[in-house]
């Protein structure tokens, strides 16, 4: 699930895009339609996983993931296990008084690196006069937009396109930064929709974390590309549950 959850009562507490399922008791209505016990997990958490138990981390004992799709979600790999915490890292505050974002603050992360934001920043040229590609491949309705259109402009050598990536990987190197300076990494992996667009921000993203980053703590991390792809929630949520399982803890023991 995307978004804060109460592990133990199996309830979304919060999800920012998803507002609709807020409070609700997630584990409960799973239980009765399946007849079946339910683990309740965010969603970045089993991809982080995935990447330990299987992936690109396999090999780290302390690593970030972070997840660019419509939103940026986030989990931590630290000391081996995953880090049981809400790792909201999507909205931790990049630009004092910038936009606005879905959980109610402003200038988070997620409103400057996410495929949400790389739309809205687009439209928002648009509307101002900027010329692109786009403009003719909508029909001049800039609301039919979608990331994927802005990716394919970008490798026709669209500038506006190519300049939205590059923006969103100088903001999430300033997150990058922030990550390093505070937890000590060995590496930062990068999944989810967005990737396949990794040639237009990572250059980028690279620069400013290595610029902002304590010397000691970055001069090793590792900037590495999921190895699971689409597929990483749904392995790391059996991993996950197969730990409970062997280590008999939890609800399934």
């Amino acid at each position: 699930m995307a978004g804060i959850i109460d592990r133990q009562k199996g309830i979304v507490i919060q999800s920012p895009n998803i507002s609709t399922l807020n409070g609700l008791p997630l584990r409960e209505l799973f239980e009765k339609e399946f007849g079946l016990p339910v683990v309740v997990e965010n969603d970045a958490n089993t991809y982080a996983y995935g990447e330990k138990w299987v992936g690109a981390g396999k090999d780290l004992d302390n690593f970030v993931l972070l997840t660019l799709g419509t939103g940026l979600g986030g989990g931590i790999i630290y000391h081996g296990d995953l880090f049981e915490g809400p790792v909201e890292i999507g909205h931790m505050t990049i630009v004092p008084s910038g936009r606005y974002c879905t959980c109610g603050s402003y200038g988070c992360l997620e409103s400057y690196a996410s495929g949400r934001a790389i739309v809205d920043r687009v439209i928002s040229s648009l509307e101002k006069g900027a010329e692109s590609m786009l403009t003719e491949r909508c029909n001049g309705n800039f609301y039919k937009v979608t990331s994927k259109l802005i990716y394919e402009t970008a490798l026709d050598g669209d500038s506006l396109s190519r300049e939205v990536f590059r923006e969103a990987g100088h903001f999430l190197g300033i997150g990058i930064a922030n990550l390093i300076n505070i937890l000590g990494l060995e590496a930062v992996i990068i999944g989810g929709g967005l990737i396949g667009a990794w040639d237009m921000f990572v250059s980028e993203l690279e620069k400013e974390a290595l610029r902002r980053a304590f010397k000691p703590l970055s001069t090793n991390l590792k900037i590495l590309k999921s190895s699971l792809e689409e597929n990483a929630g749904s392995i790391g949520a059996a991993g996950l549950l197969l730990k409970k399982i062997q280590s008999g803890t939890g609800d399934l023991a």
